[in-house]
């Protein structure tokens, strides 16, 4: 006899599934095309290697996050809950990392989706790359404003788009993919997957937003971002196994537009619709999580907070900053980075600090904490001074 979930049940899966999307939806932006280039120019297997230490660091940072938002009976995000366990000063540090990647963040998915939405529709109609971005930017931002709750359901459907438009790209790229290709590691650019793969692997701040979507089921919030962050890692190793094994040496920056000469329009139209539907859900999530930062944190009206999230991307694109790689590594190593160091020193204050009961705790050596905090240091360094 088949049982059939009660209401509760589905409610459950509902709310959980849309938890691992909104996490989902705002790691899996414009990082992910910069993944394959990365492999291409470091090695596979180097590349390969950094995904996975990078997708455990992620998965270990978005659980110290999430406990600390667990222990803390006021809602903010990292920089209000910066300020309660570290102070005013730490603040501003973690708001000035946050700021940067953000704003690098919804410049660069901006400027990729005229390039997608140019692909898209070229069959149809020729409009400029730049008024397509425009025509993505406008809608998305209001979206923003409508707020996250409204459309955490299109967040669900989008993920399960792109996730497909993967497992296609896939398929038709296989007889195409020359294992040759993964062969070989070219020592001069061995360091740049790491500032790629943090930045692609960024999404901390949408676990506040996953708490709020389990509503009074915070004990799933564990098992959320573990299924996100492997669930993210698989899709983003797929995509550059297909892409780096059928462009090999001569992948572009952008992925995409180097798989033509293989596979023709067809690839390249469904790459640009993964493009468009990646970049639009870490939009959304990215732009809502800072959002409220400013609202949540800083006391700003809600309105005047949306201009503030909005207005500098939009500036620095009319101002014709175009440029993504070096944005995307630079922002990666440098800001992400010393968000996880302060990520760090904020949840060993909050285990001992916190005025909540958290549905989970995390019981590690102190030793790996130092470490990742150094890890963290050593990237800032050589990226500012050698990379």
């Amino acid at each position: 006899m088949v049982k059939i979930p009660d209401l509760n049940t589905l409610k459950n899966k509902g709310s959980f599934f849309l938890a691992v999307s909104a996490l989902a939806g705002t790691m899996v932006g414009v990082g992910v095309f910069g993944i394959p280039f990365s492999f291409a120019k470091s090695g596979f297997l180097v590349g390969a290697g950094f995904l996975v230490v990078i997708g455990l660091v992620t998965m270990l940072l978005d659980l110290m996050y999430g406990e600390v938002i667990l222990r803390t009976q006021k809602l903010h995000q990292i920089t209000g809950y910066t300020e309660v366990y570290l102070g005013g000063a730490f603040k501003k540090v973690i708001f000035f990392s946050l700021a940067l990647t953000f704003y690098s963040a919804l410049l660069i998915y901006t400027i990729l989706a005229g390039e997608f939405l140019s692909n898209i529709f070229s069959s149809v109609t020729y409009i400029h790359p730049t008024a397509y971005s425009l025509i993505f930017f406008f809608p998305m931002s209001f979206l923003v404003l409508a707020g996250i709750k409204r459309v955490s359901w299109l967040e669900l459907v989008l993920a399960a788009l792109f996730s497909l438009v993967i497992f296609a790209i896939l398929v038709v790229g296989w007889p195409k993919i020359d294992f040759a290709n993964f062969s070989g590691v070219q020592p001069e650019f061995w360091f740049l997957p790491y500032g790629i793969l943090l930045f692609a692997f960024a999404g901390f701040s949408a676990v506040q937003i996953q708490r709020e979507l389990l509503g009074n089921k915070e004990e799933m919030l564990k098992k959320a971002i573990i299924s996100t962050v492997v669930f993210v890692g698989i899709l983003y190793f797929v995509f550059a196994f297909t892409v780096m094994g059928i462009s090999g040496e001569i992948t572009t920056p952008d992925a995409i537009s180097g798989l033509y000469e293989f596979l023709g329009g067809t690839i390249v139209f469904l790459g640009s619709l993964f493009g468009i539907l990646a970049v639009s859900t870490s939009f959304l999530m990215l732009g809502s999580a800072f959002m409220e930062t400013f609202n949540l944190d800083y006391g700003i009206p809600r309105k005047y907070a949306w201009l503030l999230t909005m207005a500098p991307p939009f500036i620095l694109f009319l101002g014709g900053l175009r440029g993504f790689i070096d944005i995307m590594g630079l922002a990666g190593s440098v800001a992400i980075g010393l968000e996880g160091i302060i990520l760090i020193l904020v949840y060993t204050k909050a285990k001992s600090k916190g005025n909540r009961i958290p549905e989970y705790s995390l019981e590690l050596p102190k030793a790996i904490y130092y470490f990742l905090m150094l890890v963290f240091l050593a990237g800032i360094v050589y990226s500012v001074f050698v990379g």
